[in-house]
């Protein structure tokens, strides 16, 4: 979805990328196609909802290839259950996989990126950090928690020249939309689409910071809700 489509529009950008989830056959996948088009990439199984597979992640990233200059927290999972049939279970499947992933790879990269001189963080939010839909507790708490771990590091990370940015994008098709009905491609974003924006993002002066960037097709109604 958003992550590989990143992945790929940074690679063939000139970036080097790490690219972590659990599934190893698909990061394989990924990385066959990223090396064919010239870029280079190097896959990491890792549940980043764990510590030590965080910081075995980064270590990763630093003996492959020296440094890390950008973090993007991609990982997240979608939610619709009624407020009244939410397990706790649930609730901190969530809240681990969407919010605590991000606070984990976070605080790597920040260790690494102060030590190194600077770096940049984006995260991949959502439209419901803004204006959640019903029955998305979780998710929207999920999202919101995350613009406020933006803040924080957006301000943590101001003396040591690293920014913290948030991509808060609208119905983009990947593999956790599941429409009820068919839908025109005006309705939605590319998956490619949103890797372009979150590029721009961190394609910038080092001084400069792209701190919230919303995407959304323009005939959604996001604006001017009831």
């Amino acid at each position: 979805g958003i992550g590989a489509a990143v992945a790929a529009t940074f690679a063939r950008a000139g970036i080097k990328v790490v690219l972590a989830a659990r599934r190893m056959d698909r990061l394989e996948a990924l990385c066959r196609t990223i090396e064919a088009d010239g870029g280079a990439a190097h896959p990491v199984s890792a549940d980043v909802t764990d510590e030590e597979a965080v910081r075995g992640l980064f270590g990763t990233a630093l003996e492959r290839f020296g440094r890390v200059d950008i973090l993007v927290n991609n990982a997240g999972k979608a939610d619709h259950t009624p407020t009244e049939d939410l397990s706790l279970d649930r609730w901190r499947e969530i809240i681990d996989v969407n919010l605590t992933s991000a606070f984990l790879c976070s605080r790597e990269a920040m260790r690494i990126m102060k030590a190194q001189g600077g770096g940049r963080i984006v995260h991949v939010g959502s439209l419901s950090a803004m204006v959640p839909r019903p029955d998305t507790l979780a998710y929207a708490a999920s999202k919101f928690g995350m613009d406020g771990l933006n803040r924080s590091l957006a301000i943590d990370g101001r003396a040591h020249g690293v920014t913290s940015s948030i991509f808060h994008p609208g119905i983009v098709m990947t593999e956790l939309v599941t429409p009820t009905r068919p839908m025109p491609p005006t309705a939605y974003i590319d998956a490619e689409v949103a890797g372009r924006a979150v590029l721009a993002m961190v394609d910038l002066p080092d001084h400069v910071n792209m701190f919230q960037t919303v995407m959304l097709p323009s005939s959604m109604p996001f604006l001017g809700r009831g």
